[in-house]
């Protein structure tokens, strides 16, 4: 036992020092050690999103058929309301009624039909409730970060014609998860993206690479203070609220790990305080929490009521994490 990220919260931890993924084998012969997408790929096959091939092997850099990528979103959301035991002859039928009953009756996924990233920004827009043409979907998810181009972040860097792989179809929906918690249904008619960076108010972390996007009602109400943990390699961003500094006022903490650190620490501290990833960069995880006490001036109407809106954005996912 040992104690670990007292930097966290300001509180300490007692958990196991060997504590590992639970996945299932998924040591494919063509998916090396080092292979970029090892991970999404193994987090694909614990939560059965995706299957190998009987001959060991999982051809990462197949192309996806555009059915294919409804199946392992539908899968990847395991809807309460989704059954795959409708009796077709067609694999296919089962995923394709549910987007019909989500109202994405605009969208005719096929079979023959190779996917390419211009579907994917559909569908993943759709999939957030949004009824945008192609190119508004890519700028929307630009915007708030679940995709950040092929060459550069933009619509022409996005080669919305280029077809997607496997693992790139995986990495998409992981980004997606992270945002969004259920797949929504879309109105009926098609909308008008219009961007409000404008209006947001917008922190970056150079030294990572990473913007935060929050409501123009955060402006001037926060502060950053930044912990380093030595042991782990972690480095922690909290953001505070001002007004309530003297009670912590601790909004969240944002914590960048060291990949094989978080690998193996993630997923006990999940149980035990309100951690989850927003993201991964190459070695590292980006990963937010919330404070398990109080925080606020509980006897100060206006200083409460002030922190639990702040509070609020995070709870309801209305703050967008930019990794590039």
């Amino acid at each position: 036992m040992r104690k670990l990220l007292s930097c966290v919260l300001g509180i300490s931890l007692v958990i196991h020092a060997n504590i590992a993924l639970a996945e299932q084998s998924s040591k494919f012969k063509d998916v090396p050690d080092h292979f970029w997408g090892q991970e999404y790929i193994e987090r694909a096959i614990q939560h059965k999103i995706v299957e190998g091939y009987p001959d060991g092997t999982f051809k990462p850099d197949a192309k996806v058929s555009q059915s294919e990528f409804i199946a392992m979103l539908i899968r990847s959301y395991q809807p309460s309301d989704f059954s795959s035991s409708q009796k077709s002859q067609n694999w296919a039928e089962p995923y394709l009624s549910y987007i019909h009953k989500l109202g994405w009756t605009e969208l005719q996924p096929s079979e023959q039909a190779a996917l390419n990233r211009g579907n994917v920004a559909r569908y993943l827009a759709s999939a957030a409730g949004k009824n945008f043409t192609v190119d508004d979907s890519i700028q929307y998810l630009l915007d708030i970060g679940i995709a950040k181009g092929k060459t550069e972040r933009s619509l022409q860097g996005f080669n919305k014609n280029e077809p997607v792989t496997r693992t790139e179809a995986l990495a998409f929906i992981e980004r997606l998860k992270y945002r969004f918690d259920e797949l929504k249904s879309i109105p009926k008619t098609t909308e008008k993206y219009k961007s409000d960076l404008a209006q947001k108010d917008v922190y970056t972390i150079p030294e990572q690479n990473i913007s935060i996007q929050f409501p123009q009602q955060w402006k001037n109400k926060y502060e950053v203070v930044t912990a380093t943990n030595t042991d782990v390699k972690t480095k922690s961003y909290n953001f505070i609220d001002k007004s309530n500094k003297k009670y912590g006022g601790t909004l969240f903490t944002l914590t960048v790990w060291p990949k094989e650190v978080w690998s193996s620490e993630g997923p006990e501290l999940m149980k035990n305080i309100h951690i989850y990833k927003i993201g991964e960069r190459e070695n590292v995880v980006f990963t937010i929490n919330t404070p398990t006490d109080v925080q606020y001036a509980t006897e100060d109407l206006a200083l409460k009521t002030e922190y639990l809106n702040l509070s609020n954005d995070i709870q309801e996912k209305g703050i967008d994490f930019i990794i590039d």
